[in-house]
């Protein structure tokens, strides 16, 4: 899957939820978004490392579309809808077939696009160092991803159907 499709469709899931569901969605992603400033904050050594040591070569010849996920998407889009325009301007710089570095840097260079506390779940769980000592807060914004994925997944049975037979889907 393209970021282009994987953005699209994260438009479309939400457009299409209720009301309620729409608070629900908010109120898993601000959870992610304490558990990401809490990871940020526990994390604050290795991330200064990172930055004076590798500069972001994390985010230098990657291959986005195995990084940002449909989740990412719809977690980005309901926390900071503002960003709805940017993040669709940089898709249009997206090459599918080559690695390249990431679109969502400021001017092609850095630094990230996105907020601190609102950011794709591999960007900010993935580190270049020792990371034991934030283990804790890393499981955590992972475990609200999960939670994100199963809302989406299990609030209609046709969607999990749909995500289901993909998975299985030529494994015989």
């Amino acid at each position: 899957m393209a970021l282009k499709y994987k953005f699209e469709r994260a438009e479309k899931i939400i457009s299409k939820l209720s009301p309620d569901e729409l608070r629900m969605l908010e109120k898993i992603c601000k959870e992610i978004q304490v558990a990401e400033e809490k990871l940020f904050k526990a994390a604050e050594e290795i991330l200064k490392r990172c930055e004076d040591v590798c500069e972001g070569l994390c985010c230098r010849n990657t291959q986005l579309d195995s990084i940002i996920s449909l989740w990412d998407f719809i977690y980005l889009l309901t926390l900071e809808n503002s960003m709805r325009g940017r993040i669709s301007e940089c898709l249009q710089e997206e090459n599918i077939f080559y690695s390249s570095d990431c679109i969502f840097l400021e001017n092609g260079t850095g630094p990230c696009l996105f907020p601190p506390a609102a950011r794709p779940e591999v960007c900010i769980t993935t580190f270049c160092s020792d990371e034991k000592t934030i283990k804790k807060e890393i499981n955590l914004v992972k475990l609200k991803f999960i939670k994100l994925s199963w809302f989406i997944l299990l609030r209609k049975p046709r969607a999990l159907k749909h995500f289901l037979s993909g998975i299985f889907k030529g494994k015989e």
